[in-house]
């Protein structure tokens, strides 16, 4: 059986996430697979480096457009444009800053669908007011033909907990399918996996100690944002130096995470 996919991805200043996804998903799928990003209007050198990374994948098909949207509304709009697009049997929803980091991982998925399981996906964080039951957009994978019908809006709706695509889980439960977590563990205090010295999402798939994905968070601001608390939080609010000390943290972790990434994928793929 052929486990076909089309990878949707939505751009925002974050060209250099993009680059390891598109090295992951070269490495580590296993069955025929497409890639289809829209640029949401990113700054033109980010737009640009974009285009060049995607110029060396014959499978990768890049579209730009401008919107005056921004933030979680400006994402589900671009992910209702995407899923349009989407004419295979599976398809995966990635943000940016989100990499499946093990070898088949397609396969691996896709058999786990079946008459009720129709969508797998990473978890969201504890203590978070989005639902931690069922999966949530950081890495999805759905099979194509039961999303078809459920006719879901990606757009937010109001509250913090009805984020980008919330109307999955009431979709799905409603026309009596099911969907599967894959666990998520922060480094905040996981300290046992691959990425343990920098603050990101590390999931895993029915108990394996073996990492299955991973997400920076915050990627299009280089993760800045979420040092901003602790005991640190007092530094990174100093005038003028506290912002130079939360970018210049937010550049070494994001350098570090692309690092791990790539060795993960070049271990994984041997």
């Amino acid at each position: 059986m052929s486990y076909v996919s089309t990878i949707l991805t939505v751009n925002f200043n974050s060209a250099d996430f993009i680059g390891i996804n598109l090295y992951s998903l070269k490495k580590l799928t296993k069955n025929p697979y497409k890639v289809i990003i829209l640029d949401n209007g990113s700054d033109i050198a980010d737009y640009e480096k974009l285009k060049a990374i995607c110029s060396g994948y014959d499978n990768c098909f890049l579209e730009r457009r401008e919107t005056d949207l921004r933030g979680s509304i400006a994402h589900g709009d671009a992910l209702n444009y995407l899923v349009k697009k989407v004419d295979t049997p599976y398809f995966s929803i990635l943000d940016a800053d989100a990499i499946w980091l093990k070898k088949d991982w397609d396969e691996i998925l896709a058999k786990q669908m079946d008459e009720k399981v129709k969508i797998i996906g990473t978890q969201a964080p504890a203590g978070s007011p989005k639902y931690q039951d069922f999966p949530w957009l950081f890495a999805l994978y759905l099979e194509s033909e039961s999303f078809s019908k459920l006719d879901v809006d990606c757009r937010p709706g109001t509250g913090i907990a009805n984020d980008t695509c919330y109307q999955l889980k009431e979709k799905y439960l409603a026309a009596g399918y099911a969907g599967k977590n894959i666990e998520m563990r922060s480094t905040r205090t996981y300290k046992d996996g691959p990425f343990k010295d920098v603050i990101c999402g590390e999931y895993y798939l029915d108990g394996s100690p073996e990492i299955f994905a991973s997400h920076f968070g915050r990627g299009s601001t280089g993760g800045a944002a979420k040092y901003n608390q602790g005991f640190k939080r007092f530094l990174y609010h100093l005038p003028v130096i506290g912002q130079a000390f939360l970018n210049f943290k937010g550049r070494q972790e994001k350098k570090a995470w692309l690092s791990i990434c790539k060795s993960i994928i070049d271990n994984q793929a041997k």
